[in-house]
């Protein structure tokens, strides 16, 4: 019991037992250069050699014990708060993922203060001086697992939404489209209805994206800092933003993103080539076209002329002669 105490805290940990290992290797020195199991007063030495490492192990215990509980707990944030349905309307996208984050931030928020509590209950039994450096040692490193955990949990998601976009993985899982979307003669511009990237109003299929990874790294605010004052409030999401970590899978998304406004821009290329039957006026058009002096007639009786090339000449002339009455009726 002692070996395995001893030799498993960390250097984190062990100063905040040391006047305890301290007087505990005092009680236990006289087993190590004096007594025998033979000696006079060697069943009162174990009883009370047993009481005082049975104490601290039960210190020992009882922080590693919530640290474990603290890991055990940010374990479950690293569910993805990004669940993906059918293929909706982009608003309804939004609003069912709305509909389903909001209650595992509160999940997380209370299991934030839940993290308190097991820092204050390893506090209430070790009893360090609060504000000595030993203990303020300690939060800061359970505040670092924290951290931790916050990122993990934020990076999860995001790599799965990352996936969730993925070109190649939608093709290879046949995956149904996430948003359903239109194409649409807007102000005679061939346009997707919500726009791929960005727009004013922030409904852009870019900015919905955006908003759910802001979603995301909201669980960031959902936990006040373990170590702050009292009467103070703060939050990990300065810590957050510096995780480098988070850069790669947001820069992963932002790509995916790039590729799909890409491909949705070729989509359009084979439409774009008739462009004019929109963007062009019909009345100013026909205009020109009269303006230009094309000679109607001409085209239209060369193109008799090739097809009763094969006729007799009578009954060719005939025809001719028809088809000149039929242009000048039209």
């Amino acid at each position: 019991m002692y070996n395995d105490m001893v030799a498993t805290l960390l250097p984190v940990q062990k100063p905040m037992l040391a006047d305890r290992i301290e007087r505990m290797d005092k009680v236990l020195q006289p087993g190590i250069e004096t007594l025998k199991w033979n000696s006079d007063g060697i069943n009162p030495f174990i009883s009370n050699a047993m009481k005082i490492v049975s104490e601290i192990n039960a210190l020992v215990r009882k922080m590693k014990d919530n640290e474990e509980k603290i890991l055990v707990t940010m374990a479950t944030w690293t569910k993805p708060l990004y669940e993906r349905k059918k293929t909706m309307d982009p608003d309804m996208v939004m609003n069912f993922h709305g509909a389903t984050v909001e209650p595992r931030r509160d999940d997380i928020k209370q299991q934030g203060k839940e993290i308190h509590k097991l820092l204050r209950d390893t506090q209430d039994n070790i009893k360090p001086d609060k504000k000595g450096a030993v203990w303020l040692q300690y939060v800061d490193y359970v505040n670092g697992l924290l951290i931790e955990g916050i990122t993990t949990a934020i990076n999860s998601s995001m790599e799965y939404l990352c996936q969730q976009i993925n070109i190649k993985e939608n093709a290879v899982n046949m995956w149904q489209p996430i948003f359903e979307i239109k194409v649409d003669l807007i102000d005679r511009e061939l346009q997707f209805q919500p726009v791929i990237g960005c727009n004013e109003r922030g409904n852009g299929i870019r900015d919905i994206i955006n908003n759910i990874c802001n979603d995301f790294i909201s669980i960031a605010i959902q936990i006040p800092r373990l170590d702050n004052k009292e009467g103070t409030s703060g939050d990990y999401l300065v810590e957050i933003k510096d995780q480098f970590q988070l850069f790669g899978t947001i820069q992963a998304i932002s790509n995916q993103m790039t590729e799909i406004q890409n491909q949705a821009s070729e989509f359009l290329d084979p439409y774009r080539k008739w462009d004019f039957l929109w963007q062009e006026d019909l009345s100013v058009s026909f205009k020109a076209f009269l303006d230009s002096g094309t000679d109607l007639k001409e085209i239209y009786m060369k193109q008799k002329q090739t097809e009763y090339a094969g006729e007799d000449e009578e009954e060719y002339q005939q025809k001719m002669r028809d088809a000149e009455d039929r242009f000048g009726y039209l």
